[in-house]
């Protein structure tokens, strides 16, 4: 453009040159912002994919179905349904007489088939209805970490579920960090356990599921030996809601690890009165300092998330 032309243009003309020049400008500078925010640990702006999930779009486009989870109230013990479109996923089903119940709320809700079953840890609490669980339904995947040489369970409750695997001529598929698996339109993925452990706590499966721009993660019985594991080895862990490692025990949950996940909701599940004072103050401390809206299972009974991509809505049984 020639100076003269320029000079003949109307004064609203060039404040309107000006204006959009600037907003070229401000755009590709929020954007360069947003992607070098994406790839620190704890983005201080939002991230491309929560960007277009708050918008209703994903790689995949639109999202026509919503993700639910619940995680059902079995005392001191972890049973939660992971649902999106006909796709389900269990993660641990209850103690060693909660395998009914555990059925029972899964028909209830339609599920006759899971697609994925993870039993995060060989105890009780956590493995103990899931032989019938393999008895009563069929099962597409079944999880499980490997626990080292020689630091194999021998109890009965494990016994009775290899048997049952055994039975049902269901192969296990060892929980690997990096493997991601589809759940509709939503995505599991395994985090943890990072590396072999001999303890059963620290060697519990950490999975984290996908949902547009929300991120659901869940932490078996993990304790800070595991917590400080995932951290060394880089996982990415942020999420928006997290199921605290062990019933929200001071073993677990640590500040620091909170800060790498950043989760706006947390849940526990522990029994109303249990012998091991499930959750400890030290943990609920902790949750309200950072402002982390939380349930716990002994108070509010059966907890349910409804997500659609962007928005999670939290409701309890009590």
């Amino acid at each position: 453009m020639s100076s003269g032309n320029w000079k003949k243009r109307s004064k609203r003309e060039r404040r309107a040159f000006w204006a959009t020049t600037a907003l070229i400008l401000l755009a590709a500078a929020a954007c360069a912002l947003i992607t070098i925010s994406e790839k620190m640990e704890r983005p201080f702006l939002p991230t491309w994919d929560e960007i277009f999930g708050m918008a209703g779009l994903t790689e995949q486009g639109p999202l026509d179905s919503q993700l639910r989870v619940d995680i059902l109230d079995v005392g001191n013990a972890d049973a939660i349904l992971v649902r999106n479109g006909e796709a389900s996923l269990l993660i641990d089903a209850g103690e060693n007489n909660d395998g009914g119940q555990v059925v029972d709320e899964l028909r209830s809700r339609g599920v006759t088939r899971l697609d994925y079953a993870i039993a995060t840890h060989p105890d009780a609490d956590h493995i103990g209805g899931m032989d019938v669980v393999v008895n009563q339904l069929e099962i597409g995947t079944f999880i499980m970490a490997f626990m080292p040489e020689g630091a194999t369970p021998t109890t009965r409750t494990y016994l009775d579920l290899l048997q049952a695997l055994a039975d049902r001529n269901l192969t296990v598929t060892e929980a690997i960090p990096g493997q991601s698996y589809p759940l509709g339109e939503a995505m599991m993925e395994i985090l943890g356990p990072p590396a072999p452990s001999g303890d059963t706590n620290n060697n519990s499966v950490v999975c984290r599921v996908s949902f547009g721009s929300r991120r659901f993660l869940f932490m078996g019985d993990a304790e800070r030996e595991e917590e400080d594991a995932l951290m060394a080895a880089g996982t990415d862990l942020r999420a928006d809601f997290i199921k605290l490692g062990h019933h929200g025990s001071r073993s677990s949950s640590q500040k620091r690890f909170l800060e790498r996940v950043n989760p706006s909701y947390a849940a526990m599940t522990c029994g109303a009165g249990n012998s091991y004072g499930h959750p400890h103050a030290e943990t609920l401390k902790t949750l309200n300092e950072m402002k982390i809206t939380y349930t716990r299972s002994d108070l509010n009974g059966t907890v349910k998330l409804l997500c659609d991509g962007s928005v999670i809505t939290v409701t309890t049984e009590k």
